[in-house]
């Protein structure tokens, strides 16, 4: 009697048979399946990916600029960066492929690296429930608001950190974007808020899963001068040693300039007797002039000096401060 072995069909000639992949070939290929999956990160982690990307679905967010003759906010393109008033309406431009089921994530995140781990929060000040930013705004620790209706806003218990999330409608036949407002409702100048460290708002697109699409970054500073601020920041960029030149306040036409004194501005002989003669050395010229007219009674000190054998000498004055020098017998 043959094994019970000889009479089942071997792995290679049952897969032949059924045209089918065995079982270990079934699980090889679920490994290499799995392995190509997108792994999902959280975008509003300890520390959120910082790279831009585009993605498959072209994702990109730009300033709307039609609004700039405001004055309420200014957009630099040479630091990538939002210079905008407290609580004034900024639209954003999202584009992307016209992918239904899709939304945008805006996070605010500190870019200096003692910061990263910080989440961005009001101050006391403007999170009060009295502050006149707070009418009708409910959400008193997010900085960064959206006017959109059906925005949700979160903040991720872990991190901690604070974001708006809006869901984005079809595209409109002949665009390739939508606008999104925004308003920022804090300072940067803030203390206990954000405490003048420069700060990105981080776009993520996302599905209703979290699942991110695509990432990109603009930098904010909320402040009272937009303008002011925009050029001050791209004129360090342009010259990061500061040596920019200083500006030199015109002088008033009638108003006349007092140049420094030099070291030694009068030097001259003087003959105090027919016996010696003295060089003054002074900076302040009215100082030399009262040394030169009273030389001769110096003198004549100095000779009863020498005549009178253990008298005191007179002693020599010192002038300090850049005034002037009693004079010494030249020879």
């Amino acid at each position: 009697m043959e094994s019970q072995e000889s009479d089942i069909c071997p792995q290679e000639d049952f897969e032949m048979i059924l045209g089918e992949p065995g079982i270990d070939t079934l699980v090889n290929s679920a490994h290499e399946w799995t392995d190509h999956l997108p792994i999902v990160v959280d975008p509003t982690g300890e520390l959120p990916v910082r790279n831009e990307w585009a993605g498959v679905h072209f994702f990109d967010v730009k300033v709307d600029l039609t609004g700039m003759h405001k004055k309420h906010y200014v957009y630099s393109h040479k630091l990538n960066k939002l210079f905008v008033d407290m609580g004034k309406v900024v639209p954003f431009q999202i584009k992307w492929d016209g992918q239904p089921g899709l939304c945008v994530r805006a996070l605010m995140m500190f870019s200096v690296a003692d910061n990263l781990k910080h989440p961005v929060r009001r101050c006391l000040t403007h999170k009060h429930v009295d502050d006149p930013s707070n009418i009708n705004y409910q959400y008193s620790e997010h900085v960064l608001a959206t006017e959109n209706d059906n925005a949700s806003y979160e903040v991720n218990e872990s991190s901690n950190r604070h974001s708006v999330k809006v869901p984005l409608n079809s595209l409109q036949h002949g665009c390739d974007h939508i606008l999104v407002n925004y308003k920022f409702m804090c300072k940067t100048s803030c203390t206990g808020g954000l405490n003048r460290s420069p700060t990105d708002v981080i776009f993520t697109l996302e599905n209703m899963a979290g699942e991110v699409f695509g990432r990109q970054i603009v930098g904010v500073k909320i402040c009272s001068c937009p303008k002011r601020d925009k050029e001050r920041e791209e004129a360090i960029m342009a010259d990061p040693a500061g040596k920019r030149k200083m500006k030199v306040k015109k002088e008033d036409k009638g108003q006349k300039t007092l140049e420094p004194p030099t070291k030694k501005i009068k030097q001259e002989f003087v003959e105090a007797s027919p016996y010696s003669s003295f060089m003054i050395t002074a900076i302040n010229p009215q100082v030399a002039q009262h040394l030169k007219d009273h030389i001769r009674k110096w003198e004549e000190v100095k000779s009863v000096e020498w005549s009178l054998p253990g008298v005191p000498s007179t002693p020599l004055i010192e002038i300090i401060d850049n005034v002037a020098v009693l004079p010494q017998p030249y020879q």
